[in-house]
């Protein structure tokens, strides 16, 4: 037997979230709706997918690939959105009397198909309609099905009984998810395991309500969880501030950062969305930069990224590269120094003192950039994180540079940053999609401040597509080249400290 799955809906009952979803892939409980479909068919013996899909084709089949990952081979074909169901089949040239089930992959239902076919078997000459909740569950079996496949148009309609049609009521959960309401209600359900085939595979962690639990995907980090009131899931790589507040059930997304302070009351926050600091919200869906209030369907597109904003720098680096063994071996380094600090205070006040009485070079750094402390550190203006958020940080005015930059290992160990990797200067960085960002790579140690900015981005793109294992050891050695043939010159730009040319050598 051969499945055809349809996922062609348009999502025009959700918009804008379907500026960023369309509904198969829509996340219920950090995983698209079609997986669900495609894990209820696999487990029914159904090795054979013809898939129809429309709108964001393309998106959808780079996230189901050929199917390997649930034991099924898929198969793509294209079809107008929503197109009616009888059109689809026509174009396919299916043969009339095959055993085919057909089922929508971008509506929500519990496990039960292989129930359905099971059942259906037992009257192969009758049309089964399978009911759910009292809702057309949106499958059905051919060849008996035939006469009655518009019932498979979306929207789906309430199928009604006549003396050719058996009804088989299922049970679980069927959701259409068309409506704001119906989407929330469907995820905060799974997240407080309220579907008992479909328990949440994430760690459980107690909270402090004992009815209810945290289910926490890998790589996460929050506070302490019994703590809190809330109870839900937590998604992979979510970083959640011990001073956040979850009231009643939250699920946030994979790849999400909440900030301190915040509070989130009943709260849906899907995948790769920054929640910002002391921003207090409830009942409402948080996607990058929309902010939805179920109650009212009230959509607000927030701009200032300090409020929500995607994390898109967070999904395209992923984690921190720089393992914890590394992060805390930096960490006892930078507390060693800690002494020191004083004498390399004095030496960058001198060398501060010195290129102010020279009077050469005063507008070599970038003024939007670059300023210079009362205490003789320049201090960064404009630097962001690898989750796409700015702050603030300075360096000492010496020579080595790898000594100058000690101070900005703090946030490689808080891991905001890594060991290695493109500086975190938005003048040129922001919005190249596969850097990250780390305390040293080619540009903060080869080049000046003064450097052109295509200079900068050229350098760091050919130090990015370098494979060469010694690549960091390389780095490094030539930056000490670089600061030992610059002593005795002005260290605010008088000299470049390197070139391509002598980092492709």
């Amino acid at each position: 037997m051969q499945a055809i799955i349809f996922a062609n809906r348009l999502g025009d009952e959700l918009p804008p979230l379907n500026q960023y979803y369309c509904p198969a892939l829509l996340p219920v409980g950090n995983k698209a709706v079609i997986d669900y479909t495609l894990e209820d068919i696999a487990s029914s013996g159904i090795t054979q997918i013809k898939l129809v899909i429309s709108p964001q084709a393309k998106e959808i089949e780079q996230h189901l690939g050929s199917g390997k990952r649930w034991g099924v081979e898929i198969e793509y074909f294209l079809s107008k959105p929503e197109e009616e169901t009888s059109a689809v089949l026509k174009r396919l040239s299916l043969d009339a009397q095959d055993k085919l089930l057909l089922a929508r992959g971008d509506i929500f239902r519990s496990p039960s198909i292989a129930q359905f076919i099971e059942f259906s078997k037992a009257f192969p000459d009758n049309f089964v309609q399978a009911k759910m909740a009292n809702q057309n569950a949106g499958m059905m079996l051919l060849p008996a099905a035939l006469p009655h496949i518009a019932d498979l148009n979306w929207p789906l309609c309430h199928q009604s009984n006549d003396e050719a049609v058996v009804t088989l009521v299922l049970h679980g959960h069927c959701c259409m998810l068309d409506s704001f309401q119906s989407y929330m209600d469907t995820n905060l359900s799974l997240a407080a395991n309220e579907f008992p085939s479909l328990t949440p595979m994430e760690r459980s962690y107690n909270s402090a309500n004992p009815e209810q639990d945290f289910y926490v995907g890998a790589k996460a980090r929050t506070g302490q969880l019994n703590e809190q009131q809330g109870w839900g899931i937590l998604g992979e790589n979510a970083w959640i501030d011990p001073s956040v507040t979850m009231k009643n059930c939250i699920l946030v997304g994979n790849d999400c950062q909440v900030d301190k302070g915040s509070i989130l009351n009943n709260c849906l926050v899907l995948p790769h969305t920054y929640v910002g600091e002391g921003l207090e919200v409830k009942d409402s869906i948080l996607c990058k930069n929309l902010l939805i209030n179920v109650r009212t369907e009230g959509v607000i597109e927030i701009d200032d990224q300090a409020l929500i904003g995607s994390c898109e720098m967070a999904v395209k680096g992923g984690t921190n590269k720089t393992g914890l063994i590394t992060r805390f071996l930096l960490f006892i380094l930078l507390t060693m120094s800690l002494p020191l600090w004083p004498l390399l205070q004095a030496v960058s006040i001198i060398n501060s003192y010195g290129v102010k009485n020279s009077g050469k070079n005063k507008s070599d750094s970038p003024k939007d950039s670059l300023s210079e402390s009362a205490f003789g550190a320049r201090i960064t203006q404009s630097y962001q994180d690898n989750l796409g958020h700015t702050f603030q940080t300075w360096k000492w005015n010496i020579s080595p540079m790898i000594l100058a930059l000690m101070p900005q290992l703090y946030y490689v160990i808080s891991g905001r940053l890594d060991l290695f990797g493109s500086s975190p200067q938005i003048s040129y960085s922001h919005g190249q999609a596969t850097d990250r960002l780390g305390v040293f790579g080619p540009v903060q140690l080869l080049l000046d401040e003064s450097a052109p900015q295509e200079e900068r981005a050229l350098l760091a793109l050919e130090f990015q597509a370098n494979n060469d294992s010694t690549k960091y050891l390389s780095l490094i050695w030539r930056s000490l080249r670089a600061d030992s043939q610059s002593l005795g010159f002005n260290h605010r730009g008088s000299k470049q400290r390197g070139s391509m040319s002598e980092f492709k050598s």
